[in-house]
C-alpha cells in the first residue's frame, strides 16, 4: 500500500521489479511499484519518510527526468539511480543532480539492501531534525499564542508543548474563561498533524453527527476539539471510547469545566473515557493566580479592542490597575477581555462590587438583581455597537433619549 511504502521502486522490466520487490518483502520493507516515473511523481510527497529506487534508462521520462520532477517536488527525499549501462560520468552526474547514490545493475543483492537501508536511515534522522529544529523554534513561539511570564502559565505551555506531538488524547481542564479552546488550537499549531482545527460543541451533539465527525476522510489528519466533553451523554462518550481504542483518525482534545476526577465521581465523565483521557491532563491556571498576567493580557486585549471598535488607546490609572489586580476574576481570562473592550468603548468597569467574588451565592434583593441584570444587558448592548449608542438603542428598540437615562441609572454613564 502507498501509504505504508517505504520504497518506491521505478522500473519498466518487470522482472526486475518482481525480483526487487520480492527481496525487499523478505526483509520486511514495504514497497511500492511503478513501470514508469510520471505514475511515482503523482504519489511522492515532500513528508514521505521512504526512498525513491529509479532505474535511469525508461521510455517516456528516463531517470534523470524522473530524477529532476523529484526535486521538484520533495528534494529532501533520498533517490537512488541504477541503470546497467552505467559508467563513472553517468554515476558523478547523477550525484551532481541530486541523487543519494547511484548502482550499477547487476546489484548484488547484499549490497542493495545496504544501500536503500542507509538511505532510509538517513531520511529518518532528518526528519527527526527537522521536527526537534520545529519544536525549539516553536517552544520560543508558543508564548505569542498562549501569553503570559507567570511561573503557572510557563508551566502549563511546557506541558502543551510536551504532548502536542504525541498521538494521544489530551484533557483540558479548569474554571470557565481560562483559555481551553485557545489552548486546544495551540497544540494543535504545534503538533505533528497537517490538517484543519474542529472545534465542536459536545452540548448540542447528536449521535449520528459524533459517528460522522469521527470517520470523515478530511478530518484524518485533523484535530478535533471536544468543547464541555462533561456535557456529553454516556452513550455518546461510549461511541468515543471506542473510536479511542482503535488510535486512528484525527486527533482528539477535550475540554472540562473543573476537575476530572470531580466528574468522574459525579457521573459526568464515564470511567473507561475518563482514563483513556488521562494519560495526557493539562490544567489551565484561574487568572487570580497569574500575577503580572494580568498587566500584560490586559494591555494585549486593549489593543485588540481599539482595532476591532477602531478607537484610540485608551491609558488605565495606576489605580484602575490595582483594581484589576485586587479583582479576583471569577470570569478569568474571558471576563479581563470584556472589561478591556468596555473600557475602550469607554464604558465603566467597577471591580470594586465583586471584589473577592463577595457576591458569588449571596441571596440579593429583586430590586438589586433587576438592575444587575439590567446593567448586564446595557453592557453587552454597548459592546455589540462598538459604542455607539443610536446603534446600541435601536439594538434594544428603544428612543435614544431613554437609553441615556438608563445608562446613568445604572452607573455607565456620567
Amino acid at each position: 500500500m502507498s501509504d505504508i511504502a517505504k520504497v518506491y521502486l521505478v522500473d519498466d522490466d518487470l522482472d526486475f521489479r518482481e525480483a526487487t520487490k520480492e527481496l525487499l518483502d523478505d526483509e520486511n520493507i514495504p514497497t511500492q511499484i511503478f513501470d514508469r516515473g510520471k505514475a511515482m511523481l503523482s504519489t511522492l510527497d515532500p513528508e514521505w519518510d521512504g526512498v525513491v529506487l529509479c532505474d535511469v534508462k525508461m521510455p517516456t521520462m528516463d531517470g534523470f527526468e524522473v530524477l529532476s520532477a523529484a526535486q521538484e517536488i520533495a528534494p529532501e527525499v533520498p533517490f537512488i539511480m541504477m541503470t546497467g549501462h552505467g559508467d563513472i560520468p553517468m554515476a558523478i552526474n547523477a550525484v551532481k543532480a541530486g541523487a543519494y547514490s547511484f548502482l550499477e545493475k547487476p546489484v548484488q543483492p547484499a549490497y542493495l539492501l545496504s544501500q536503500i537501508n542507509q538511505a532510509l536511515n538517513h531520511r529518518k534522522l532528518m526528519l527527526e531534525n527537522y521536527r526537534l529544529r520545529r519544536r525549539v523554534l516553536r517552544f520560543s513561539d508558543m508564548g505569542i499564542y498562549f501569553m503570559g511570564t507567570s511561573k503557572a502559565i510557563k508551566l502549563c505551555r511546557k506541558k502543551m508543548l510536551d504532548v502536542a506531538p504525541l498521538p494521544v488524547p489530551v484533557m483540558l481542564y479548569g474554571e470557565a474563561g481560562t483559555g481551553k479552546a485557545l489552548a486546544a488550537r495551540t497544540i494543535h499549531e504545534f503538533s505533528e498533524v497537517s490538517g484543519e482545527f474542529y472545534d465542536i460543541d459536545c452540548g448540542t451533539l447528536s449521535e449520528e453527527e459524533l459517528s460522522r465527525i469521527l470517520v470523515l476522510p478530511e478530518h484524518k489528519e485533523s484535530t478535533i476539539f471536544l468543547r464541555a466533553l462533561h456535557q456529553m451523554p454516556l452513550n455518546l462518550q461510549n461511541i468515543l471510547v471506542g473510536f479511542l481504542r482503535q488510535s486512528k483518525g484525527p486527533r482528539i482534545i477535550a475540554s472540562v469545566k473543573g476537575d476530572p476526577a470531580a466528574l468522574l465521581a459525579e457521573g459526568g465523565l464515564g470511567e473507561e473515557l475518563y482514563y483513556l483521557f488521562n494519560v495526557a491532563t493539562i490544567e489551565l491556571p484561574p487568572l487570580k493566580e497569574r500575577g503580572k498576567d494580568i498587566s500584560l493580557l490586559l494591555d494585549s486585549f486593549m489593543q485588540d479592542a481599539a482595532k476591532k471598535f477602531n478607537k484610540r488607546r485608551k491609558m488605565i490609572s495606576p489605580e484602575q490597575l490595582q483594581a484589576f489586580h485586587k479583582y479576583d476574576w471569577p470570569g478569568n481570562v474571558r471576563e479581563l477581555r470584556s472589561a478591556a473592550e468596555r473600557t475602550i468603548i469607554g464604558l465603566a468597569v467597577d471591580l470594586k462590587a465583586r471584589l473577592g467574588g463577595k457576591t458569588q451565592g449571596q441571596n440579593i434583593s429583586y430590586e438589586q438583581a433587576m438592575y444587575d441584570f439590567e446593567k448586564s444587558l446595557l453592557e453587552q448592548t454597548l459592546t455589540e455597537s462598538g459604542g455607539h449608542k443610536g446603534e446600541a438603542a435601536k439594538l434594544l428598540s428603544i428612543p435614544r433619549k431613554r437609553l441615556y437615562l438608563r445608562l446613568k441609572s445604572v452607573g455607565l454613564l456620567e
